[in-house]
């Protein structure tokens, strides 16, 4: 039983050791406060309950569109169709909602016309998920899908923030494009909502399912990645049945109204996935933050690895204070309590520490990693994490105290005294020493060689050149105020394309007029937008008749302007003419990945494709350098790039250096043509590319700290071992040299033993990473390896050990041999 007294004598002993106790605090506190964040990611991502009732009820459902061999073409992509599912929902749910046209839109009754990120439902989202109200009610049965009722729920921070939190505003109407939505009401800030567009997701307006302009204008057949159907389960259990349900159902819808709108080729189909909400809104993190437990916890390991030898070595520098004890008549359990006492202490220390590092790894994750791993506003000091903090270090203190009690010889301490101090009541056996150095090698290498090989790749996606310019270029996207007329002849949408054509080239050239403007172009996307997503899908044959011979490329629509401007070389043959936009020619630029596709020479000027769907010929006039950049979350990427001609409504504009654009310019720029064009908003394609980048940048920075400070604890630990057993062998060492061995004879035998648990270590690291490596080959998990990620930490680590080696015995092999046979 500790008492005041032990820890008093504690206290005082660790002032005369500040140097030690310094080191166990800040080495215990950086890993352990590590090790309580990364498990506090992983306890709010796959095991905190979500802020919902009942959350093993709720469906967050999407449809994967099938190749005709059964294989995924995308993994989310949502039929039209799924509305008729919706007007007969099944008999195993409770509830159900559509969601979905997550984008952005300018409220057009302020002056200022701010842009604002809205979504569209039905009122079950708002029962299902229990969205508080601070003024007004949610959506009304009433006013479900069909019942063509503009309305609106804004959030608190739009009300606040736009509307001066005027009370007035319910019942009044906002303009948004050109709908006037009536707010029924005002969502509370403390509303949790579902981030089912990405880990960022925040939206200010909620609309009426019914004015979803862009799933409207689906075609019959057609598909969206953004739209999902929400649904609550009666029974948890019968998710499996609901989805096998509506799978059959979906499909055969959707084959129906892909027949109806002759849409002829290869049968496609559709698996509609009854997803778990918990599992949506966790994405791909898992693997990640799993890792990063697994990181810190091995990080942890090392760090108690090094404790134990500092904890030991300082038990047997204090013998001479036990043996005294003992010759006082202290039992064992009393010399015991004393340095039981102070491990308490220094724990108690280290994990005040461990929580301040921890609350600093939760601010730097909400300021870096907010794009990419989930529900980091709700990390911070918790009862589970406090727990398992108090939990670690309980652990940590008594094996440490079971490892000095190991080591004492309450016996010899007792006849110590008696002996003339010679003997050891406490002394680490060259066994143990060896296990320490063998056991921090197999710890570090694991884990340099496993962040090595994160790290090269993260790096190798960095340094790779993206492929075209970003600086001083910006995506404008535009919005047509006007309402389209509905039940447009063909004829009659295509004169008004024609009409919007001529409008944007007028507004082009207005803006090459403009001297903060270098160069402008029209197109469908930017090389990469504000969303991650870089151009629509095109489908190709290679031959009209022969389904099997598709092709799918991301394409743009842009006119000749577009890959100038974005220093895009063509590696063969030549950009779009003027008239070829103008006409929308039927020619086709294409990358290299997909011309060494269609020719393993790449050679295929002048080759066909055909458009699947249509059969129309295009042919091919270019060919363009490939562009490197990672998928955005959440986004299916292709290898393949294509551009048609064809003057787009998206504005792409490359300023000069130093200059800016604002919307206010550009509105009045677009009056002069057009009444009914506005700027929706305004988007740096720099930041866009940043923001697509950002995972990697993220990965490389983690695994890098992750690299030095596991390499720093190796070193810490490997030269305490090393020190304190070249200490113990200092008389032996000297007498050597007395008799005429060399400095480098020493040395080079002091390595070569130090090699040995070293080479050891190393092998049983090398286990361990192949058992992992067949692990993973069963598991879903991509592994890129490189040579230079397992040659260059085991290189290191020996480096590491010759250093240490050199270090530990220099003070001794560099004086004269009197010096060490005096003990000095």
């Amino acid at each position: 039983m500790l008492t005041i007294k032990d820890f008093s004598t504690a206290l005082y002993a660790l002032s005369k050791a500040r140097g030690y106790a310094a080191t166990v605090v800040l080495t215990l506190g950086l890993t352990l406060g590590t090790l309580i964040a990364m498990f506090n990611l992983n306890f709010q991502i796959l095991l905190a309950p979500l802020p919902y009732s009942e959350e093993d009820r709720l469906i967050a459902a999407t449809a994967a569109w099938l190749k005709p061999d059964g294989s995924i073409n995308r993994p989310v992509a949502t039929p039209k169709v799924i509305a008729q599912i919706y007007h007969k929902p099944s008999d195993k749910l409770s509830d159900q909602a559509l969601y979905g046209g997550s984008g952005f839109a300018t409220l057009r009754d302020l002056p200022h016309s701010p842009s604002i990120p809205l979504v569209y439902t039905t009122p079950g989202y708002m029962r299902m998920y229990q969205m508080p109200l601070l003024h007004g009610r949610a959506f009304s049965r009433e006013e479900d899908v069909g019942s063509q009722q503009p309305v609106a729920v804004i959030s608190e921070r739009l009300w606040r923030n736009q509307y001066n939190a005027d009370p007035a505003l319910l019942g009044q109407k906002i303009q948004i494009g050109q709908i006037g939505f009536t707010v029924v009401g005002i969502a509370a800030a403390d509303f949790a909502e579902p981030k089912l567009f990405g880990p960022d997701t925040v939206h200010d307006a909620w609309l009426s399912w019914d004015f979803n302009e862009g799933f409207q204008q689906l075609s019959p057949g057609g598909l969206s990645r953004n739209l999902y159907y929400l649904s609550q389960l009666k029974n948890a259990s019968e998710r499996p049945a609901f989805e096998q349900e509506v799978r059959l159902q979906l499909d055969a819808l959707f084959q129906q109204a892909r027949s109806a709108a002759n849409q002829a080729g290869a049968k496609f189909s559709v698996r509609f996935n009854a997803t778990p909400l918990r599992q949506v809104l966790e994405g791909d993190s898992r693997q990640a933050t799993l890792w990063m437990l697994a990181g810190s916890l091995v990080l942890l390991l090392i760090a108690s690895a090094n404790i134990t030898n500092l904890i030991l070595s300082r038990a047997a520098r204090q013998q001479r204070t036990m043996t005294i004890q003992a010759a006082l008549g202290a039992q064992r359990h009393h010399v015991l309590a004393t340095v039981f006492a102070e491990l308490c202490v220094l724990m108690s220390a280290a994990l005040l520490l461990a929580l301040a590092v921890a609350q600093l790894a939760y601010r730097l994750l909400e300021l870096y990693a907010a794009t990419t791993l989930p529900r980091l506003q709700e990390l911070g000091p918790d009862l589970a994490s406090l727990l398992f903090a108090c939990s670690v270090g309980l652990v940590l203190t008594l094996g440490f105290a079971q490892l000095i009690s190991r080591q004492l010889n309450y016996r010899a301490l007792q006849q110590q005294l008696q002996s003339s101090g010679k003997g050891s009541g406490v002394q680490i056996s060259s066994r143990i020493r060896q296990l320490l150095i063998s056991a921090q090698v197999m710890l570090a290498a694991v884990l340099l060689v496993c962040a090595f090989q994160v790290l090269t790749h993260a790096l190798a996606q960095l340094r790779q050149q993206i492929g075209f310019a970003t600086a001083d270029r910006y995506q404008v996207l535009l919005e047509d105020i006007a309402a389209s007329p509905a039940n447009l002849s063909s004829e009659q949408r295509a004169a008004q394309e024609r009409q919007r054509s001529s409008e944007l080239l007028q507004i082009r050239e207005l803006l090459l007029q403009q001297p903060d403007i270098a160069d402008a172009a029209l197109s469908t996307n930017a090389p990469v937008g504000y969303n991650g997503v870089s151009a629509g899908f095109a489908a190709y044959l290679r031959d009209a008749n022969q389904q099997h011979s598709r092709l799918e490329s991301r394409e743009t629509r842009t006119d000749q302007h577009y890959l100038p401007m974005f220093d895009m070389p063509l590696l063969q043959g030549r950009n779009f003419t003027a008239q070829e936009v103008a006409s929308q020619a039927p020619v086709l630029i294409i990358n290299q990945a997909l011309a060494e596709q269609l020719s393993p020479d790449a050679k295929v000027l002048g080759q066909r494709l055909y458009r699947s769907g249509s059969n129309q010929a295009v042919e091919i006039i270019g060919v363009t350098a490939n562009r490197y950049l990672p998928a955005a979350s959440g986004v299916d990427e292709l290898p393949y790039r294509s551009y048609s001609p064809r003057a787009a409504d998206n504005l792409l504009l490359h300023l000069k250096p130093g200059r800016q654009i604002d919307k206010k310019t550009l509105n009045a720029l677009l009056q002069q043509v057009s009444p009914q064009l506005r700027t929706l908003d305004i988007y740096s394609i720099e930041h866009n590319a940043n923001q697509v980048l950002l995972r990697s940048s993220l990965t490389a920075a983690v695994t890098t700290s992750l690299v030095l400070l596991s390499f720093v604890l190796a070193a810490i630990g490997i030269y305490g071992v090393l020190s304190y057993s070249v200490q113990l062998r200092r008389f032996e060492l000297g007498v050597r040299m007395a008799i005429g061995a060399r400095p480098g004879t020493i040395l080079r035998q002091l390595l070569g033993e130090n090699l040995k648990p070293v080479a050891a270590g190393l092998m049983l690291a090398a286990l361990l990473l192949v058992a992992l490596w067949l692990g993973l080959q069963q598991s879903s998990f991509v592994v890129e390896l490189s040579v230079g990620g397992f040659a260059l930490p085991l290189a290191l680590i020996v480096l590491l050990t010759t250093l240490t080696t050199l270090l530990s015995v220099w003070g001794i092999i560099r004086k004269p041999a009197i010096y060490a046979l005096q003990g000095q």
